[in-house]
């Protein structure tokens, strides 16, 4: 088969990989759909993500969505022909975090496309992926691949806004209008939220938030900003996601938060990032944490399936498979929200 493997910074091959065979409980998934991650810009870039550094040369990508051709035992054969969206993440069930429900937080989680174990996990930049059959879940008739292979960072957002405790009835304030921000916007609004305003840099993000129903939005460069914040929530926001993960944007957060106001951290910030802890302690903030996500994946299915979110504006543009170049390309623009590949 042919697979993208990433060999270093700014250097990833189209190869001739063997096809993977599928062990017991696994099957052989034949990729149609992938989306373009952040994670796998920075692997593209750095040769690395953050603290993850590969140990050898492996096959990017984690969002996905396919058809199951293979099993490997006679217990999933009935399986072969669906139409699935993979969750790439594998925890080992074992451990208790496992056992407690937050498999996301497993010490010795494997995801898809990863460096974070040794040797790296290999990823879904290819023709054929091996998954737990458990890990793949039904696509509904209609449901198209390309929304499958949204349902990773929608699951992401899910889990954040569930994080938060709840919305409905509440202001919400999302700093950065990246992927992830506006997933958070379209759960926010179908949750029930009051208002939901959007802070970005970029005038795209803040445009595309409002098209999908943001009650407003602020630029935090703006000199009247705050002022503007105030006249949208007087008293602060009650809920605050804060998905941009820069120093500024985190500032930012805490000072439009209410009093008691929940803040949830979403975007992965710098090593080193100061935070506010007076303002933790004076106005009794909840500053929560969001990694990943756990349980939510066939939530977002029936929140899709139901109309209560539409995801289709979120895909900017679908190359060919042998054009994973040309995709990472339009991925690292400024005006984009998700690329994905397609592999028909």
């Amino acid at each position: 088969m042919q697979a993208y493997v990433l060999h270093g910074a700014e250097d990833i091959r189209l190869e001739q990989a063997p096809r993977p065979v599928p062990g017991p409980e696994e099957v052989l998934v034949k990729v149609r759909a992938a989306g373009i991650c952040g994670s796998d810009l920075h692997y593209h870039a750095h040769g690395r993500c953050g603290n993850f550094i590969p140990t050898r040369p492996f096959i990017l990508g984690h969002e996905f969505a396919g058809e199951i051709v293979a099993s490997g035992d006679e217990s999933n054969e009935g399986l072969v022909g669906t139409r699935v969206a993979v969750d790439p993440s594998r925890p080992c069930g074992r451990c208790k975090l496992c056992r407690q429900g937050r498999y996301n937080l497993c010490p010795d989680m494997v995801y898809f496309g990863s460096a974070s174990v040794v040797p790296p996990s290999d990823g879904c930049f290819a023709e054929y992926v091996v998954a737990p059959a458990r890990n793949c879940a039904p696509l509904p008739d209609g449901f198209e691949f390309a929304w499958g292979a949204l349902l990773e960072p929608m699951s992401v957002a899910a889990h954040a806004v569930q994080r938060s405790g709840g919305v409905s009835g509440k202001s919400v304030l999302i700093t950065g209008g990246g992927t992830i921000g506006q997933m958070i916007l379209l759960l926010a609004t179908a949750f029930g939220a009051s208002k939901v305003v959007v802070s970005d840099v970029k005038p795209f993000a803040r445009s595309f938030a409002e098209e999908q129903g943001a009650t407003a939005t602020l630029d935090p460069t703006d000199p009247d900003c705050a002022a503007q914040a105030a006249e949208l929530a007087p008293d602060g926001f009650e809920v605050v996601f804060e998905a941009a993960g820069v120093g500024a944007a985190l500032t930012q957060a805490f000072g439009l938060s209410a009093r008691g106001a929940t803040v949830v951290q979403v975007g992965t910030l710098p090593d080193g990032t100061e935070i506010p802890a007076n303002a933790l302690l004076t106005r009794e903030l909840d500053y929560i944490g969001s990694w990943r996500f756990a349980n939510v994946f066939e939530r977002v299915i029936e929140l899709v399936v139901s109309g209560r979110i539409d995801v289709r504006p979120l895909i900017t543009r679908s190359f060919p498979f042998t054009q994973l170049q040309d995709a990472i390309g339009e991925a690292t623009g400024a005006d984009v929200i998700k690329v994905q590949i397609e592999n028909t």
